[in-house]
């Protein structure tokens, strides 16, 4: 039995790094293309959908997103910085080439003596997932999204943003009426040859079923079920026994599910 369970554990961490191994693969062999944003106003969408709550934050003019597959009709799968989302194809221009600043490199200090909430959506309704404190500066700047103007004559701009100094580093809105030291970010001047044609990926991940394709999987749901099979076929299967009668005898007893079956010469 141990020797069942062992080898039951082995195959599963073959199936799992198999599996790891053919998303990283995927992800290696894509061809990817830098895109210029060229025009105000363009989002950054955690969701190939066009919803206010999919939008995270406009992308500054003049810098790129690195386009890694086809979404769907409408959307790339893109990143920016070091988050990955989606981009609308009419709203970005693909170009032959690969800037040296692709992404704008601005961070911001909150000098609110209470610090800052960090919320999920540009508004104080929303959920709070963290606090910014007093003076915590290098805050990294992703883009900005209008949203609640909490009092009047201040603004309804939101910083989406993810502090540096907590150990948590998560991603959400602060009111930018608070911040200041806000690092300028300049036009970025690089240009390449537009691609006009339609773009191809050398392998075309399957973003809307969680990035996963059907192998991969197929994989993992044989890696999670293997070894539970095992040990229910070794639970459920009958096991024999052997004891001595009263006469010294060796005797054969077979254990049932949930009870010991004798035969009549042992009684």
């Amino acid at each position: 039995m141990k020797a069942l369970l062992i080898l039951s554990l082995l195959i599963t961490i073959i199936f799992q790094n198999q599996g790891i191994q053919t998303i990283k693969a995927e992800a290696n062999t894509q061809s990817t293309y830098y895109a210029k944003i060229t025009t105000d106003g363009n989002f950054f969408y955690e969701e190939p959908s066009t919803s206010e709550e999919n939008k995270l934050f406009v992308i500054p003019c003049s810098y790129f997103v690195l386009l890694i597959a086809n979404a769907n009709e409408d959307f790339y799968y893109a990143k920016y910085l070091d988050l990955y989302g989606y981009v609308k194809k009419d709203e970005v221009t693909p170009m032959d080439g690969v800037p040296k600043t692709p992404y704008a490199n601005s961070t911001f200090r909150v000098f609110s003596q209470n610090g800052l909430s960090l919320q999920s959506q540009p508004n104080t309704e929303s959920q709070t997932i963290g606090k910014i404190g007093f003076l915590e500066n290098d805050v990294i700047y992703y883009g900005e999204k209008t949203g609640e103007e909490p009092f009047p004559e201040s603004t309804n701009i939101w910083y989406y943003c993810k502090p540096t100094q907590n150990e948590t580093q998560k991603l959400g809105y602060v009111f930018s009426y608070y911040c200041d030291k806000k690092s300028k970010i300049t036009e970025n001047t690089e240009y390449f040859p537009k691609i006009t044609g339609e773009l191809t990926f050398d392998n075309e991940l399957n973003i809307k079923n969680g990035g996963l394709t059907d192998t991969v999987k197929a994989i993992i749901i044989l890696a999670v079920s293997l070894p539970c099979l095992i040990i229910l076929y070794l639970i459920l299967t009958p096991h024999k026994k052997k004891i001595k009668d009263k006469n010294g005898k060796l005797k054969t007893i077979k254990r049932g599910k949930d009870y010991y079956e004798f035969n009549e010469d042992d009684l």
